[in-house]
């Protein structure tokens, strides 16, 4: 299926139209598509044809937070070639997503806050052009969305899904998805945060709770568990762990812990 069509013109009248065929794709899996490049009104050298990878990162900065672009993978298309007046050229390409790729689609959730695609890069005359971005849908691993969804059957609502950047150890892209969740009723927390760091035979999973004040002697704030699932441990108990992981990050802690 065609899932997006993005034209754009350069400089001389040259039209890039880029069209993505993967309707759904996966992280470690591969978007395809083609982009078609017409000529101009006149000859032109194209140096390269580039399919980057793009994604939309909250920056946190001494005066605050924003949002920023960030690069995390691409292709080089085509290297180098003449370009002669109304000639068409057909450039297939096949990406592939790093593990880590963010998803934008989480069981019955879409997720429109998580802002990724690809943009289309074309050097002409030692000039670098570029589209506009040419978003994708990307589906969650397995592991995510088995623990979410499990998270979801012991109380827990999901919230939303962002991107954050961060050098936490295991965040190969330099920027990690936070999936947010609001706590079962009755625990000590305000909110649950979940993070998925895919490798290739097993996934380190970060969940975060902001627990409540208590008192002088606990003030709340984040507590952390990390623990890694092996590819094939999907079907485990995960109701029940995360049951008593839960109650575990929302365990008030005084003044000698």
């Amino acid at each position: 299926m065609v899932f997006k069509r993005l034209k754009a013109r350069f400089g001389g009248g040259t039209t890039i139209d880029t069209v993505v065929h993967t309707g759904l794709a996966r992280p470690g899996g591969v978007v395809e598509g083609v982009v078609e490049v017409v000529g101009g009104e006149f000859e032109q050298e194209i140096s390269y044809v580039e399919m980057v990878l793009q994604a939309r990162v909250e920056v946190e900065t001494d005066d605050g937070e924003h949002s920023a672009d960030r690069r995390f993978g691409g292709q080089r298309v085509h290297g180098p070639f003449t370009l002669h007046p109304g000639e068409r050229r057909s450039l297939p390409f096949a990406v592939g997503l790093p593990l880590q790729t963010p998803f934008t689609v989480l069981g019955p959730h879409e997720l429109p806050k998580v802002r990724l695609g690809l943009r289309t890069e074309l050097e002409i005359a030692r000039s670098t052009d570029k589209t506009d971005l040419d978003p994708i849908r990307v589906g969650a691993p397995p592991v995510a969305d088995r623990i979410c969804a499990a998270l979801e059957r012991i109380g827990c609502r999901f919230l939303r899904s962002d991107l954050e950047q961060t050098r936490v150890p295991g965040a190969e892209l330099g920027f990690v998805q936070e999936v947010e969740f609001a706590p079962p009723h009755g625990t000590n927390m305000s909110e649950v945060e979940v993070v998925f760091l895919v490798g290739p035979h097993a996934t380190d999973v970060l969940l975060v709770g902001d627990r409540k004040a208590g008192g002088f002697f606990d003030g709340g704030g984040d507590t952390t568990q990390r623990f890694t699932v092996g590819h094939d441990a999907l079907g485990h108990d995960w109701e029940g762990e995360l049951q008593s992981r839960l109650a575990e990050l929302g365990r008030r802690r005084g003044l000698f812990g």
